[in-house]
């Protein structure tokens, strides 16, 4: 089999990456933007579609420049140095870990709510640690398996939400989802609310920032990741701009009340079938989440292995071009953290840890196009529209929010960064002893 075959095509990165986006909020989304946004919560969705662009597109045209492993790391790296680099890539891998335990937590509460087996601790711990597991060995068989689960878990995720857009959309009530068609609406947007269903639609975007962790493992990246990144959330803004159309125009305002809005509009249009229809997928969604997740993460260390950061047998991959170590470690490193349940608390890194990823990539956009001006080769394949505009947009966007986050998540956030720093200097100073060594020895 040769190297082209072993690696993602432009679809199947398309996959991962709607796979790394879309998880179990999108069987949630309607009922919780619904409070905020009322009648306009469809768009909102495309409002906020366009705001998170202007993020997305800075790492799609960032993707285009590089074709190393470490989306935000390399790009962080090679605008503002080493230390900065390994600040974000360090952070990022061990932040997507707890995400991925988190996940792992979310998959058994969900099948254990819906075959009502929550009492049974021990068969809960076994189902967390075991798509872990599962998952780790699945990547340990290269990158074809890995291919092929994520491609299967994507695509019947895909099917139940198209079944409830292509039978639902016939059961649309207009008036639920035109803006201000209700004269006396329970849930209504307003400056007071505009901001929150904002933020809570901008979260559900998120996950573009994966898609280049794991470049060297798909086909000519650097053109084809900035495709995907365009093409995904371009779908991804569709799909939840149709299921919440869906959703909305068939519940109306009962959908800020339901536990499962999805579900719930589902049982409407095809009974009970719908309904588990939609249950099963949900269960899929969250299974398809860690499968992507699964893939992504132990790539993250790769790069911080192949610049010495941290040990080089984190870099080593097997004949199969798998980085086992690499992926053990990922797993070991969960597993214990999703058992614990103690994640709540460490979860409160992720607010650092995203922005540390969206700000330095979109400030980089500006860096890159003044270094790699007149060297046509080292131009990406994809350049952002408006000249700066939309870097200015994206930082002053990351800003904002990250402004509207509690002070106390951004203090955590940034004393792990400094506890973090003395494993820099001890990985760079062992890089050297080992290059004064190999200097001797010759």
């Amino acid at each position: 089999m040769n190297e082209k075959q072993k690696k993602f095509g432009l679809w199947s990165i398309v996959l991962l990456g709607f796979n790394s986006i879309i998880g179990s909020g999108i069987f949630l989304l309607p009922a919780s933007l619904y409070k905020f946004a009322g009648d306009w919560s469809v768009a909102v969705v495309f409002i906020t579609g366009a705001i998170v662009a202007t993020i997305a597109l800075c790492f799609a045209e960032a993707a285009g420049y590089f074709s190393k492993n470490g989306a935000a790391y390399v790009y962080t790296k090679e605008a503002f140095g080493n230390f900065a680099g390994f600040e974000v890539g360090f952070l990022k891998w061990f932040m997507q870990c707890i995400a991925w335990a988190v996940m792992a937590v979310a998959f058994k509460n969900i099948v254990a709510n819906t075959f009502e087996f929550t009492d049974n601790t021990f068969l809960c711990n076994s189902i967390v640690a075991g798509i872990i597991v599962l998952l780790t060995a699945v990547n340990l068989l290269g990158v074809n398996a890995a291919k092929a689960v994520n491609n299967i878990s994507t695509i019947a995720k895909m099917l139940p939400l198209l079944f409830l857009i292509v039978v639902g959309i016939w059961y649309i009530t207009p008036e639920n989802i035109i803006p201000n068609s209700n004269p006396n609406p329970t849930y209504s947007l307003n400056s007071e609310t505009l901001v929150s269903a904002l933020i809570l639609a901008f979260y559900s975007f998120t996950g573009f920032e994966t898609f280049g962790t794991a470049a060297e493992d798909m086909d000519n990246p650097k053109k084809n990741l900035p495709r995907a990144i365009c093409l995904s959330l371009g779908i991804v803004i569709m799909f939840y701009a149709l299921i919440m159309a869906v959703t909305v125009g068939i519940l109306g305002e009962s959908v800020a009340e339901s536990g499962t809005p999805l579900a719930d509009a589902a049982h409407v249009i095809s009974g009970n079938f719908g309904y588990w229809l939609i249950t099963i997928g949900s269960i899929i969604s969250i299974a398809g989440i860690n499968t992507a997740a699964s893939f992504h993460i132990p790539r993250a260390l790769l790069p911080l292995a192949d610049d010495k950061m941290v040990p080089e047998f984190f870099g080593r991959k097997t004949k199969n071009g798998v980085p086992a170590a690499a992926i053990i470690v990922s797993g070991l490193v969960t597993v214990p953290v999703a058992l614990s349940g103690s994640f709540a608390e460490l979860a409160m890194l992720s607010v650092v840890a995203r922005f540390a990823q969206y700000i330095p990539t979109c400030i980089s956009i500006l860096i890159f196009r003044k270094r790699f001006a007149g060297d046509k080769e080292a131009q990406s394949s994809f350049k952002v529209p408006l000249g700066p505009v939309l870097p200015a947009a994206g930082t002053i966007v990351c800003l904002y929010l990250l402004s509207d986050q509690d002070p106390v998540k951004i203090l955590i956030g940034l004393g792990f960064m400094a506890l973090i720093s003395p494993l820099y200097f001890i990985a760079q100073k062992k890089a050297k002893s080992v290059e004064v060594k190999q200097l001797e020895a010759n």
